[in-house]
């Protein structure tokens, strides 16, 4: 989402490591020029998400390739949204639970806001992209205000 016609970007992160299994949420925010520089942007995005839909990555030889796959989802945050869910599973131990990751960026006017949600237990999915989307409506409430 980073082009020519950004303008400004924040970004945080929470780390919960206090229990069994770690939580991460991080959050970006991009501001453009103005709304149609913003929406070229998320378009771009939207482009690739479509077409990435299985990959691997790691460290074949040692056993730590991981396969990765993500799925669209539907959600209504700010003026347009792409939605995802990646999920994460070993190859070499498919015995191994897969994890979930859900992604969210939503365009309000002239920004964007990205939300990646990682949860800190093995959630449904339904739970799981429920929650990133509530986390995007918030991000996307304050870009609206800072912005609007």
């Amino acid at each position: 989402m980073r082009t020519d016609e950004m303008i400004d970007q924040a970004d945080a992160g929470w780390y919960f490591d206090q229990a069994a299994e770690v939580e991460v949420i991080t959050s970006q925010a991009f501001v453009y020029r103005d709304e149609q520089a913003a929406a070229t942007a998320l378009a771009a995005y939207r482009d690739v998400v479509e077409q990435c839909v299985f990959w691997q990555m790691g460290a074949g030889t040692a056993g730590y390739t991981f396969g990765m796959s993500q799925e669209p989802f539907d959600a209504v945050v700010g003026d347009e949204v792409v939605a995802r869910m990646q999920t994460t599973a070993m190859v070499r131990y498919p015995d191994v639970p897969a994890s979930s990751s859900y992604w969210v960026s939503a365009r309000v006017g002239s920004s964007i806001v990205q939300i990646t949600y990682r949860p800190g237990s093995l959630l449904g999915s339904g739970q799981g992209k429920t929650q990133a989307v509530e986390l995007a409506a918030t991000a996307a409430q304050h870009a609206q205000t800072r912005t609007g």
